[in-house]
C-alpha cells in the first residue's frame, strides 16, 4: 500500500456504489489497451463508461430533418478506427458505453453555431441585451434542437454501439452576478425572439413576464429589512419567495413558464432519441435541488421522459458552477448593490432561497477562507483553501442527495455527477470521500465519477465502488 493510500473501503456493503466512470478525452486510448483499460474498470464493478470528447462524426444531412447542416468533424487524426474497436470489445464485455461529446456545444463549428440564438438577457436599465456565448444558446431556439437530434443520429450511424447519450443544458440561469460570463448564467433571462413565440405557444404573456422580472431587478438593487421580511414569510418555493421580493405575483408564471418550456424540450429531446432507436437511454444533467428551481430542471415532472438524471454534485469554492462559489456570488452582488444591509442579514435571505444553511458561514470572509486569497473571483485553477467542515456534508451534501431520490421517485435512476472543480479550489480527495459517504448514507446507489483519474481521487473511487471477487 502506497503511502497516504485510504485504508478500506464502504464500512457495509450495501452502502457501496454503482460507479459510473467518465474519461473526458480519448487519449486515454494512448495509454492503454483495450482489454487492458476494461480489466481496470471491471475489478472495481464498474459496468458503465462515458466520454466527454467529441465524437468523429460525418454529417449525413438526411439526419436533419431541413435544419441546419451538420459541421464538419474534428481532426481525429484517425481515431475513428480505435473508437470502434473499443467500443466493440466493450460491448462484448457487457460495457454500457454512453456519450457526453454529442451535445452540440462539443463540437459547433463557428459557421454553425452562428445560426443558433443565444439568451437574451435584462441588463441593470431593463432593456434585453444579446450577448455571445456558446453554452448560452436557448432552450427554446427550435433549429437548436433540429441540430442536436441530428448528431444523435449520426453518432447512432457511426456508432451503433452506444447504449445512450448524456445530455447537458440548454437551460436557464440561476446565477445572480452579471460579471461571470457577462451576465448569461444570470436568472434574468431569456427574452429573446425564441422565448417569446415558445411563450405564445403555452399562453404566456411574455411581455408582462419581462415587466416582472425587471421589478424584481429593480428590488433586488433595493433591498431592506421590510422586503427580506417579507420574502422569509414566504418561504418555500424560491419563485414564491422572489415574487415577494418584486411584489408581483408574475414572478411565479415566470418560473412556471421557464419550467414549462424545459419540460417540452427534454419530452422532445427524449422521445427524439427512441425514435431513433428505442434501445438507447437518455440522461439529463441538472442542477443541485437547491438550483433547480431556477433553472427550470423540474425533475419531478421530467421523471417520466429520461432514464436517469444526473444532478451535478458540483461543490467547490471560486471558479464557475460550485455550490460554494454560486452562494459567495449571490452574496457579494447583493452586499455591492446594497451595502447598508449586513451579510449575516443576506445570507439568512439566501438560506431561505436555497433551502440550507452553510455550516460555519456568516459572512464573505467564512466563504473566502475556502479558497487562496485572491481567487475567489477567478476562474482559476488552485489546491489551497481551507477545506470544508465535515457538517457540509452530513448535512448539505446529504440533504441535497435525499431531495434528487425525492424529486425522482427512484434512487436507481439518480445518478450525480461528480466533478472536483472548474476552476476555483479543486476539491481533496479526503473531501470526496465524505461527499461519497454522506450521499451513500443518504440513501444514494450509484453516480458518476468525472474526478480526474490521478492517485489520490481514483483511490476513492475504489473505496466506495461495488468491487467483485
Amino acid at each position: 500500500m502506497v503511502p497516504g493510500q485510504l485504508q478500506g473501503r464502504s464500512e457495509q456493503v450495501g452502502m457501496a456504489l454503482d460507479t459510473w466512470v467518465m474519461q473526458p478525452g480519448w487519449n486515454f486510448l494512448d495509454e492503454y489497451g483495450d482489454e487492458e483499460y476494461l480489466d481496470k474498470m471491471g475489478a472495481i464493478g464498474v459496468g458503465n463508461l462515458a466520454f466527454g470528447a467529441a465524437l468523429p462524426l460525418e454529417s449525413n444531412p438526411a439526419n436533419y430533418h431541413g435544419s441546419i447542416k451538420g459541421s464538419p468533424p474534428f481532426d481525429f487524426q484517425g481515431q475513428e478506427t480505435r473508437i470502434l474497436r473499443f467500443l466493440e470489445a466493450a460491448w462484448r464485455r457487457d460495457f454500457g458505453v454512453y456519450a457526453y461529446g454529442t451535445n452540440p456545444h462539443m463540437a459547433l463549428s463557428e459557421e454553425v453555431s452562428r445560426n443558433f440564438r443565444t439568451r437574451r438577457r435584462l441588463n441593470a436599465d431593463g432593456e434585453v441585451e444579446e450577448q455571445e456565448f456558446t453554452w448560452g444558446t436557448c432552450a427554446n431556439d427550435e433549429e437548436y434542437l433540429g441540430f442536436y437530434l441530428g448528431r444523435l443520429r449520426d453518432a447512432h450511424q457511426a456508432f451503433p454501439r452506444l447504449a445512450g447519450f448524456l445530455n447537458d443544458g440548454p437551460e436557464f440561469g440561476y446565477e445572480i452576478s452579471p460579471e461571470l460570463f457577462g451576465g448569461m448564467l444570470t436568472i434574468f433571462s431569456c427574452f429573446g425572439a425564441c422565448c417569446q413565440r415558445k411563450a405564445a405557444d403555452l399562453s404566456y404573456d411574455l411581455r408582462r413576464l419581462r415587466v416582472a422580472a425587471a421589478e424584481l431587478m429593480r428590488s433586488l438593487h433595493a433591498l431592506d429589512d421590510g422586503l427580506i421580511e417579507r420574502a422569509l414569510r414566504r418561504q418555500g418555493d424560491p419563485a414564491d419567495m422572489l415574487a415577494a421580493v418584486a411584489g408581483d405575483p408574475a414572478i411565479v408564471d415566470w418560473f412556471l413558464f421557464k419550467r414549462a418550456s424545459i419540460a417540452d424540450y427534454i419530452r422532445r429531446l427524449c422521445t427524439g432519441v427512441k425514435e431513433i432507436h428505442p434501445d438507447l437511454e437518455m440522461g439529463i444533467g441538472s442542477r443541485l435541488p437547491a438550483f433547480t428551481p431556477l433553472t427550470a430542471y423540474d425533475l419531478q415532472h421530467l421523471a417520466g421522459h429520461a432514464h436517469f438524471f444526473l444532478p451535478k454534485l458540483y461543490l467547490w469554492m471560486g471558479g464557475f458552477d460550485g455550490l460554494y462559489g454560486t452562494v459567495y456570488r449571490w452574496v457579494a452582488t447583493l452586499a455591492r448593490w446594497n451595502p447598508g444591509l449586513s451579510e449575516e442579514r443576506l445570507l439568512a435571505f439566501l438560506c431561505s432561497l436555497f433551502g440550507f444553511r452553510l455550516p460555519e458561514v456568516e459572512s464573505l470572509d467564512d466563504l473566502r477562507r475556502h479558497i487562496r486569497p485572491g481567487f475567489s473571483d477567478t476562474m482559476e485553477i488552485t489546491y489551497v483553501g481551507d477545506p470544508f467542515p465535515a457538517a457540509f456534508f452530513s448535512e448539505i451534501v446529504a440533504g441535497q442527495v435525499r431531495k434528487m431520490i425525492a424529486q425522482v421517485g427512484d434512487a436507481g435512476r439518480v445518478r450525480p455527477w461528480l466533478d472536483c472543480h472548474h476552476g476555483g479550489r479543486t476539491l481533496t480527495p479526503h473531501e470526496i470521500d465524505q461527499v461519497l459517504a454522506a450521499a451513500a448514507g443518504a440513501g444514494l446507489r450509484t453516480y458518476l465519477n468525472y474526478c480526474r483519474i490521478d492517485a489520490g481521487n481514483w483511490e476513492v473511487a475504489v473505496k466506495h465502488a461495488r468491487q467483485t471477487d
